[in-house]
């Protein structure tokens, strides 16, 4: 006798098999996949779209995410959110009524749960958004324009870059601020420096490279490549470096910087060389003195006595005090000074050299390193501080362990 529970599985599959099938025995092709495809571009998401009473449906983060919105979901209302470029959407699943910048407007159907993810209504959240959206039923296939032809938008990022570089080659510390995003990480850390640093010296940047390699309504990333040498001014180490920039609009839609990370530097001139300036050996002591008592708070695990050491003004404090905190809790490392030189002063500033050994005896793997880094030291209330630092060659003195 069969068993049941296969032949149930075999009667299912039967079952399938001739509902797939014309009465001569022809295979009959099930619909096709939809297909969305915003500014030339398909929409990928992870679950599939689907129509429901001539609604298409589809995964909200894909969707919003897509349109340069910035996406919100609680669990506890099953509420979703999105808001970027002007534009601020709420939708809540299983109602029809959703609130578009404040006001109730009404979907042809709600926002659903589906196989565990959240589905929206692809039409109401992009016209809303301010794309236009068209469908080919013959091909299935959803096409929606965000907004100018991509040519444009590329642009007009573009543009919104090297508007920031000029004003940074004139010396406008407003226009800098006003070419970031109003949520940007780097206003702090700009505000406090970027005036700062054009009172001491001139840096000429020229962009030699900026391709837009992403554009998704209202947020872009490009990768830039430009080269900064100093004219006039303190100490400097020219450099060319690699950037990848993320970009979005703000409310009005012009493009404004929103973060930007580090992804390769050359320095353009010999890295710590003498710069033929007269030194005071005063100086090469308090120098020493300052950088030595720095990293035996280090050795000691004193985040107190090394934070005493950093520049209440530094820009680099806040990302000190969160790297030192983590590196005492995740390591045993010693740190020994082996030179230190001064390479200029410049009033209340000095520019030091200084090659360092670190070593680990507990934690994760990690390499035994060699680190050539010049600091910056400014003199505040009598007294040297530790005010930035750039990092030049890393030697590795043995393999992770």
């Amino acid at each position: 006798m069969m068993n049941k529970g296969k032949w149930t599985a075999l009667a299912l599959v039967g079952g399938l098999l001739a509902a797939t099938l014309a009465p001569n025995g022809a295979a009959v092709a099930a619909n096709p996949p939809i297909e969305i495809r915003f500014d030339g571009e398909t929409l990928v998401s992870d679950a599939e779209p689907f129509i429901k009473n001539g609604t298409t449906f589809v995964p909200f983060r894909a969707l919003f995410e897509r349109l340069g919105l910035e996406v919100g979901w609680d669990p506890a209302t099953k509420t979703v959110t999105g808001q970027g470029g002007g534009v601020a959407i709420t939708l809540r699943v299983g109602n029809a009524e959703g609130i578009v910048n404040g006001d109730a407007k009404t979907m042809l159907e709600p926002p659903a749960i589906v196989g565990g993810r959240t589905f929206v209504p692809l039409r109401f959240v992009s016209e809303n958004a301010g794309a236009d959206v068209a469908w080919s039923g013959a091909e299935r296939l959803i096409t929606i324009v965000t907004g100018p032809p991509i040519a444009d938008r590329e642009a007009a990022v573009r543009a919104a870059y090297e508007a920031y570089v000029a004003a940074a080659n004139r010396e406008d510390a407003s226009a800098v601020q006003r070419a970031l995003h109003a949520q940007s990480p780097l206003r702090t850390t700009l505000y406090k420096s970027v005036a700062d640093a054009f009172a001491r010296r001139d840096v000429e940047t020229t962009v030699e490279s900026l391709v837009v390699e992403e554009l998704h309504g209202g947020q872009a990333t490009v990768l830039v490549t430009e080269s900064n040498r100093r004219t006039a001014g303190a100490y400097y180490v020219d450099n060319r470096v690699d950037l990848k920039v993320s970009m979005r609009q703000d409310a009005s839609g012009a493009w404004a910087i929103y973060d930007a990370a580090t992804l390769g530097q050359e320095w353009l001139q010999p890295f710590g060389a003498d710069t033929g300036a007269d030194i005071d050996s005063n100086d090469e002591t308090i120098a020493r003195n300052t950088i030595a008592s720095y990293m035996e708070a280090l050795n000691r695990e004193d985040l107190t006595a090394a934070l005493r050491l950093v520049h209440v003004d530094s820009p680099m404090r806040s990302a000190t005090e969160k790297t030192l905190a983590w590196m005492f809790d995740t390591y045993e490392l010693s740190h020994e000074l082996e030179d230190v030189r001064v390479l200029e002063r410049a009033g209340d500033e000095m520019y030091v050299h200084t090659v360092q050994a670190t070593r680990k005896s507990a934690g994760p793997k990690l390499a035994d390193v060699r680190t050539r880094s010049i600091h910056t030291l400014r003199l505040t209330n009598g007294q040297w501080k530790l005010y930035a630092t750039i990092q030049g060659e890393v030697e590795a003195l043995s393999i992770p362990q």
